[in-house]
């Protein structure tokens, strides 16, 4: 999900909202309120918070008093009311986009997949939500092997730079991580949705390890089956090309490759967006031996920013996990 919409503020939460569970199911709303985007109940269940619930049970409680008079149900969707009825049709719209995106999603997969280095391919951001926008492009994480995330990535670069004319709209590959270094350092409401939805396209041994190195999601949906049907398999055939580019690459000098072109990223970033301040920028364009990531928005920030202000609106404390960095 890509875009935000902001909208006037909504009212606050009725005084009678007592039960943690009618509170859960508001923290769940407000959040998928920020994109316009109306969950069924069995969607909600999955991101709730807590557990020892049902899906039948958070319908019930949102057809019932106090919650009926904030969040609407209507066609198996639940949304807040300040949303109105436009956002089913919305997300009906992106979702018959989605279709005809995931087979473009399938056939970039596969081309990724035959990079050198590359060990595993993610579909990621709005896509891998069941959405598609108009203007949005698809994202892509890419596991690659140890020491080679940065030949993996300038090699991948410049394939989109030459043959797609650099067009990302398919093509949008701004997150790689190393294959022994799955684990997401960064653990809030926000990168917990992002990883808890991103799909795999092919091999899914990559994302049996994904899921393992990031067992702490289930500290924020604790009803979430994230992963837990997927069964290892191999990936791709790797590529002749792929395997010949691999092997002619001997360890030290690929090993000195990788940290060059490290630095070689490192200094254009810091030139390129020198307006922003160090913090910002380190924050957005990560560079280490094993993590990669380039976003020209800050849109963490702005979703959890917008994700605190519509709980203060309602009266609703800030969970500590929620606000971690």
């Amino acid at each position: 999900m890509e875009e935000i919409r902001p909208r006037s503020s909504s009212p606050p939460t009725p005084a009678f909202i007592t039960t943690r569970l009618e509170r859960d199911i508001l923290k769940v709303l407000l959040y998928f309120d920020i994109f316009n985007h109306p969950l069924k109940a069995e969607e909600l269940y999955s991101f709730l918070p807590s557990n020892s619930t049902s899906p039948s049970d958070i319908l019930r409680a949102c057809q019932s008093h106090p919650l009926k008079t904030i969040v609407s149900c209507r066609e198996s969707y639940i949304f807040m009311k300040s949303a109105g009825e436009s956002c089913i049709d919305e997300r009906l719209r992106k979702e018959q986009l989605a279709a005809r995106r995931w087979r473009i999603a399938g056939i970039m997969t596969k081309l990724i997949e035959r990079f050198p280095f590359v060990r595993g391919v993610f579909v990621s951001g709005e896509l891998s939500k069941g959405l598609a926008s108009k203007h949005g492009d698809i994202h892509f994480v890419v596991v690659t092997r140890e020491h080679r995330l940065w030949i993996c990535r300038t090699l991948l670069i410049l394939f989109k730079k030459t043959l797609l004319l650099n067009s990302k709209k398919y093509f949008c590959v701004n997150h790689f991580v190393a294959e022994r270094h799955l684990g997401v350092a960064s653990r809030n409401l926000y990168s917990a949705t992002e990883v808890a939805t991103l799909k795999a396209l092919g091999n899914s041994d990559s994302f049996h390890k994904y899921t393992e190195a990031n067992a702490w999601v289930a500290g924020y949906f604790p009803n979430l089956r994230w992963g837990a049907d997927t069964t290892p398999t191999p990936g791709a055939r790797a590529s002749v090309l792929q395997k010949l580019i691999e092997l002619a690459i001997p360890d030290k000098i690929g090993d000195r490759l990788d940290a060059w072109l490290m630095s070689r990223w490192m200094k254009l970033w810091n030139w390129r967006y020198a307006h922003l301040d160090k913090e910002k920028r380190s924050r957005l364009f990560r560079c280490s031996r094993f993590l990669s990531t380039a976003y020209g928005e800050d849109f963490q920030s702005k979703i959890l920013s917008g994700y605190f202000l519509r709980l203060k609106q309602f009266g609703i404390e800030v969970d500590d996990a929620a606000a971690t960095n």
